[in-house]
């Protein structure tokens, strides 16, 4: 076993407990106040922290949107958003995840609504599922998924000119990994190292563009240039 199979083992291990603590535990979302990340915490989100935490401590010094920076005295950094789509599973929006990466090692994103989950490491790139034989379209990529259009109503005006489809999921990893079949995703918010280095690892083969605060990633090339096209009119 090398040591990025070692620590994906260890990474979808830990998803499972959250997927089971989600069915035992209580108060799953009472509110622990604000992370590290600037984001609201819910008590299962410090739940699966600690599940990261006691079970990737070996591996690396850990960045987790909940408590920040732990020290390990490891030489890599492992970078941690123990739930991603916190609102989602506190309103039972099956769209919600978990997205981990080991520095130059290991990408690991875990849909923990269905149990998909996106590995890459510098020998394999994987898509699977826990339990199931994964699902897999035909890849129209004829949508575009766009994390936080709410906020965005100027580009969502843009694209409905343009007659171009697209959703709203609420769960920025799971999005940009989910995108390789899609014609783009599109953010545009303040963009957090939590929310996308596992993804940006998982898909570093697919076309990506980022400024301050937008992020377009795409497949092809062409629909890439598109979109930063229609966005920047």
């Amino acid at each position: 076993m090398s040591l990025a199979s070692d620590f994906v083992d260890a990474t979808l291990c830990c998803s499972l407990k959250i997927i089971r603590a989600l069915h035992e535990e209580l108060n799953l979302f009472e509110a622990k106040g604000i992370g590290y990340g600037g984001d609201r915490s819910l008590n299962i989100d410090l739940i699966a922290e600690k599940f990261f935490i006691e079970k990737l401590s070996e591996f690396g010094n850990i960045f987790s949107e909940e408590i920040g920076y732990v020290e390990n005295g490891k030489e890599k950094k492992i970078i941690i958003d123990p739930i991603d789509g916190s609102y989602n599973v506190s309103n039972h929006i099956p769209y919600f995840g978990t997205s981990v990466y080991f520095e130059d090692t290991a990408a690991v994103v875990v849909n923990l609504s269905n149990g998909d989950y996106f590995v890459k490491t510098p020998k394999e790139k994987i898509f699977n599922n826990l339990f199931r034989k994964p699902f897999r379209s035909n890849f129209r990529h004829d949508v575009i998924i766009f994390e936080k259009a709410y906020k965005n109503p100027d580009i969502v005006e843009k694209l409905c000119k343009h007659n171009l489809k697209f959703r709203a999921p609420g769960s920025l990893s799971l999005s940009l990994c989910y995108g390789e079949a899609s014609k783009a995703v599109i953010y545009k918010g303040d963009i957090r190292e939590f929310d996308i280095a596992a993804a940006k690892y998982y898909n570093s083969e697919c076309f990506w563009h980022f400024e301050d605060d937008l992020i377009v990633m795409s497949p092809h090339k062409n629909d890439l240039n598109e979109i930063l096209s229609i966005i920047k009119e």
